[in-house]
């Protein structure tokens, strides 16, 4: 498995793999004519013009198949950095695509003190943030494009193993 840069012959890749990382994750609580229309906005070549003009956007690889994604924003010399997407397709998680999408992200900033996410409530891979020492900063109460979510910022520390 290799992480690379993504670069704009990825994105119908990246589509495919919301798509279905976000029917399988969020179908219990978040209906499908509202995760249509997030996919549709997130994903949309102005959105995706926008993220890499401001984002640092990965993909891991393996055999030129791409795996997972993720997407980090902060400029490359900001302390505290936001994960704005990290997503492995169904049939590759539990490979170590997620972890390595992470720490390569993160090796891009000078000395980030702080990594943070927003992730909805009832998402079963909180686990997998928890395991990789994020812990929850707040809940709070949100509309989803006309549906109500709690979402979770979750915080992990990166200097000093300090408390969050």
């Amino acid at each position: 498995m290799i992480i690379r840069e993504m670069q704009l012959s990825d994105i119908e890749s990246i589509r495919a793999i919301a798509a279905h990382t976000w029917k399988d994750t969020y179908s219990k609580f978040i209906p499908k004519d509202i995760q249509e229309k997030v996919l549709k906005d997130a994903y949309s070549m102005g959105t995706m013009d926008n993220r890499f003009k401001s984002s640092i956007m990965l993909v891991a690889e393996s055999k030129k198949e791409i795996m997972g994604y993720a997407f980090f924003s902060g400029d490359l010399s900001s302390k505290d950095v936001f994960l704005e997407s990290l997503y492995v397709h169904p049939n590759h998680q539990g490979k170590g695509a997620g972890k390595q999408l992470l720490l390569t992200g993160l090796s891009n900033f000078k000395e980030p003190l702080s990594l943070s996410l927003t992730v909805y409530k009832g998402n079963p891979n909180i686990a997998f943030y928890e395991r990789e020492g994020f812990k929850v900063i707040k809940e709070n109460k949100g509309d989803f494009y006309g549906h109500p979510l709690v979402f979770i910022l979750m915080k992990k520390n990166l200097k000093n193993n300090d408390p969050v």
